[in-house]
């Protein structure tokens, strides 16, 4: 497959997913309040602004979390390139690359600007009334490395279908405790979009 092939691909796919998935703006209305919520102390600047406000403990652990979930992720599907067959396999991995890192810097960005590590405790305790630490670990990643062809992309789409499947499961509960509207937006496009690569996912596993 041509490189000008590759990049046409990338765009149709990602097209439909940004559209649905709406603006990165705060809902309209404003969340209930909730026992916990901070404020940040940083002046709003066009890199901070969507990190002012309120937040609360549910806000900051949503963030950290998903920050280590997409990165495990991010290790997932870059494997694809080298080791998948198909070429549609190959186009979705590269979409679900370019939206997980953008998501991850600005989480990481409205972390810093609140003043909280930017990464999850490792403590799995820590998590539990939270959907619970990524379950795709490096010993799963490093199993699927060793793997390519038809073997690969069968393994590749059932562990990124579970992958997947717990981001929607750390949204939801973002979308029913935070109170942060940016945090609870993007929590709800994620919802959105990860639903829809798991309905794909299914497809090609089939």
């Amino acid at each position: 497959m041509t490189r000008y092939r590759r990049r046409t691909l990338l765009v149709a796919f990602l097209l439909p997913l940004l559209t649905s998935c709406g603006s990165a703006g705060p809902p309209a209305g404003d969340p209930a309040r909730a026992p916990g919520v901070g404020t940040t102390a940083t002046p709003a600047t066009p890199a901070t602004s969507a990190a002012s406000g309120e937040f609360n403990a549910a806000d900051v652990m949503f963030l950290q979390m998903m920050v280590t979930h997409h990165e495990r992720g991010l290790e997932l599907v870059r494997l694809a390139e080298s080791r998948a067959q198909r070429a549609e396999l190959k186009v979705l991995a590269a979409a679900i690359e370019v939206t997980q890192s953008a998501e991850r810097d600005t989480m990481r960005d409205w972390l810093r600007g609140w003043g909280r590590p930017t990464s999850a405790d490792p403590n799995s305790h820590a998590h539990a009334d939270h959907g619970g630490m990524p379950v795709t670990g490096p010993e799963e990643i490093a199993a699927l490395s060793r793997l390519s062809g038809t073997e690969f992309e069968t393994a590749f789409l059932n562990l990124l279908i579970g992958h997947q499947h717990g981001a929607v499961e750390m949204a939801r509960t973002e979308t029913r405790l935070g109170v942060h509207p940016p945090a609870r937006d993007l929590a709800r496009r994620i919802d959105l979009s990860r639903t829809a690569q798991i309905d794909q996912m299914l497809k090609l596993v089939g």
